[in-house]
């Protein structure tokens, strides 16, 4: 991504990963407890670090929605739907069908046409 500031391209990286990783690590946690035991669920180690991970992706997506512009972020966030997709077939053993890789390929261009913008296009008022 030439022209870009590397704190964009890094929280953008930091942005995907917290948030693909971290349901990951959340639908690992709840698939051990029944659907009404939350409070159970909280003392997980996959629910715990989920979590966690969680945290981490709202603090940096606050900071890169303070470096960039709403409509350059959410789109090239959306790449983390890609990751969840990865994670659920390959981690979780997911069956993702023919039409959901149709859409995800379909985000995945949108990111591409998206990541070719700049990451502010006007000034902060």
């Amino acid at each position: 991504m030439p022209g870009r500031p590397r704190q964009v391209v890094a929280l953008s990286i930091a942005v995907i990963v917290l948030n693909a990783v971290g349901n990951c690590c959340l639908s690992l946690g709840m698939r051990s407890h029944p659907a009404t035991d939350f409070v159970g669920a909280m003392t997980n180690p996959w629910v715990i670090a989920g979590i966690v991970l969680l945290i981490g992706w709202l603090a940096s997506q606050l900071a890169l929605l303070s470096w960039a512009d709403l409509t350059y972020v959410l789109p090239i966030t959306a790449v983390s739907f890609v990751g969840s997709a990865v994670l659920g077939a390959v981690v979780l053993h997911e069956h993702v069908t023919g039409p959901r890789w149709a859409g995800i390929a379909l985000i995945a261009a949108g990111v591409v046409i998206v990541g070719r913008t700049r990451p502010r296009t006007g000034p902060v008022r």
